[in-house]
């Protein structure tokens, strides 16, 4: 919330997904809330962490089109990083990698399908794993 000068007041809290692990080992919980007066919500943004605050279909993260995969290798480890195009009055934007990731995920607990496309999301948690029994 403070990337975004969000009001946790404004907020009403529906979820908390399962944690996410990033390629960093950073382990995020995504929030899921609603803001129940949108009119209030002022955004002061924290440039250092985002660039822009802007609304997108939430459904649009299970579909096809205006959506791209590439490969990636990282340590050995193939992975997709799924990237989304958007375009609004606002801007173009591309939404893709972790946050992508997050916002496929939560589009498909919210409307209860799997996504048009083949996930193949990096697995991190496994990779974890693998690091932590190998001896040093």
């Amino acid at each position: 919330m403070e990337e975004i000068g969000l009001d946790p007041n404004l907020v009403q809290v529906v979820a908390n997904l399962e944690p996410f692990i990033s390629q960093h080992q950073l382990r995020v919980v995504p929030v899921v809330g609603l803001i129940s007066r949108i009119a209030d919500f002022k955004p002061v943004l924290n440039t250092d962490e985002v660039d822009a605050v802007f609304d997108v279909p939430l459904e649009m993260f299970l579909k096809e089109e205006n959506h791209r995969c590439e490969e990636k290798e990282w340590m050995g480890w193939a992975y997709a990083v799924h990237l989304f195009d958007f375009e609004s009055e606002k801007g173009v934007f591309l939404i893709w990698g972790f946050t992508a990731n997050i916002l496929i995920r939560t589009a498909s607990i919210v409307y209860q399908r799997i996504p048009s496309f083949p996930q193949l999301l990096p697995n991190f948690q496994q990779l974890q794993r693998t690091f932590n029994s190998v001896p040093l």
